[in-house]
C-alpha cells in the first residue's frame, strides 16, 4: 500500500449543513496522493451519515472513523493521528474550505526543501461573503530554524493549525498528542510542536478558508469558555516541564501563556460575554501568577505596549462594563 503524500484529518460535531462543502474542497485537491481523515464526534445529526456517504464514493481517498460520546476536536483528532499513514498530516476544520491547489503547493515546498513544516496564508469569509486578509503580524521564519527564532516562534506565532502542515514523525516521534474535552486545543499542540520542528518553509498564498457565521459567534459567547483556556495553556506549561524544555524557553512560554491564557482569554470573555463579571477576570490574573507571578518583568511584555496597557487597566479593577464599552467604541480586534 502505497503511503499518501498528506493525511488531512476532519473532525465534526453538528455540523450537516457545512461539512460537504468541505469535504468537496478535499477530494477537488489537485494532490491525489492524498488521505482524508473524517470524524464523527458523537453527532446527533446527519454529520455521520453525510461522511459515510462521501466514503462510499471515494473510497481510495476516504477513511470514516466515529466516536460514541462527544470528545470535543482534540479527543476526535487524537483518534485520527493514530491511524494516519500520510508523510505529513494537516487539520481542516469542518466548517471551512481550502483553495483546489493549497495542499499540492504546500506538499510540494515540503518535499522541495525537505522541511518538517509548511504554512500559508488564511482568510476570514463571512455568510455574506465577505472577506478579511490574514491579519496576522507573526509567522514562521523560513529555512533553517536557529534557536533565537524558535524562541521568537514559541513567544510569537499564530496558534492557527489548520494553515501548517507537520511532518507525521513530529506527532510519532515526540508523542504529542492533543488536550482532550477541552477548547483552544490547538494553543497546546502548535506550542509543544515548536521544539521539534528544524526546518520550515512557506506557501504566501490564502489558500484556506475560515468561515465566520451565526453559530461560531454565538459559540464564543460560552460564558465558562474561558475556563479551558486557562487549562489548555496551564497544561503546556507542565508539558514544557515535563519534558525538561521549560527553563530553555521560560520566558517565551511564560509570555505565551500571558498573551493567551490572559489576554486573548480575558478580552475574548469581556467582549463576547452576555454579562461579564469582575471575578472571571480575576481568576485568571490569579492562574497567570501562580505561573509567573514577576510576568511584568519578561522582557517579551516590556515590547507590548498595548498588552501592557490593557493589563494594566483590567489589574487597577477598572469596570469590566466600562471595559467592555470602550473596546467595542474602538473596535477593539486582538
Amino acid at each position: 500500500m502505497n503511503v499518501p503524500g498528506i493525511t488531512v484529518i476532519v473532525c465534526a460535531f453538528n455540523e450537516e449543513s457545512t461539512l460537504p462543502r468541505c469535504i468537496d474542497s478535499l477530494i477537488s485537491q489537485t494532490l491525489e496522493d492524498i488521505e482524508i481523515i473524517l470524524v464523527d464526534d458523537a453527532s446527533t445529526d446527519r454529520t455521520f451519515s453525510i461522511m459515510n456517504e462521501y466514503a462510499a464514493r471515494n473510497p481510495e481517498k476516504i477513511r470514516v472513523m466515529h466516536t460514541d460520546v462527544n470528545l470535543k476536536p482534540g479527543g476526535a483528532r487524537n483518534m485520527a493521528i493514530k491511524v494516519a499513514r500520510g508523510y505529513y498530516i494537516a487539520f481542516c476544520d469542518s466548517d471551512d474550505w481550502v483553495e483546489p491547489d493549497m495542499y499540492e503547493a504546500m506538499y510540494s515546498q515540503t518535499i522541495k526543501y525537505n522541511s518538517d513544516a509548511c504554512y500559508c496564508l488564511y482568510r476570514k469569509v463571512t455568510e455574506s461573503g465577505k472577506i478579511f486578509p490574514d491579519n496576522s503580524t507573526h509567522y514562521f521564519p523560513t529555512g533553517t530554524i536557529n534557536e533565537q527564532e524558535r524562541k521568537q516562534i514559541i513567544a510569537f506565532h499564530t496558534t492557527f493549525l489548520p494553515k501548517y502542515i507537520f511532518r507525521r514523525d513530529i506527532f510519532a516521534d515526540n508523542d504529542i498528542r492533543f488536550p482532550e474535552n477541552l477548547w483552544y486545543e490547538d494553543i497546546y499542540v502548535a506550542a509543544l510542536t515548536v521544539p521539534y520542528i528544524n526546518t520550515v518553509c512557506c506557501v504566501y498564498k490564502p489558500f484556506y478558508n475560515y468561515f465566520i457565521h451565526a453559530e461560531t459567534i454565538t459559540t464564543n459567547r460560552n460564558d465558562t469558555k474561558y475556563h479551558d483556556k486557562i487549562t489548555v495553556c496551564l497544561m503546556l506549561v507542565e508539558e514544557y516541564k515535563k519534558r525538561g524544555l521549560y527553563e530553555r524557553y521560560r520566558d517565551e512560554v511564560n509570555y505565551l501563556y500571558f498573551r493567551k491564557g490572559f489576554i486573548h482569554a480575558a478580552l475574548n470573555y469581556i467582549i463576547n460575554s452576555s454579562n461579564p463579571k469582575g471575578e472571571a477576570v480575576n481568576e485568571m490574573k490569579r492562574a497567570l501568577l501562580s505561573v509567573d507571578p514577576a510576568y511584568r518583568n519578561n522582557c517579551y511584555y516590556r515590547r507590548n505596549i498595548r498588552f501592557a496597557i490593557i493589563d494594566m487597566l483590567i489589574s487597577n479593577n477598572i469596570s469590566i462594563k466600562l471595559l467592555k464599552y470602550l473596546l467595542k467604541i474602538t473596535g477593539y480586534n486582538i
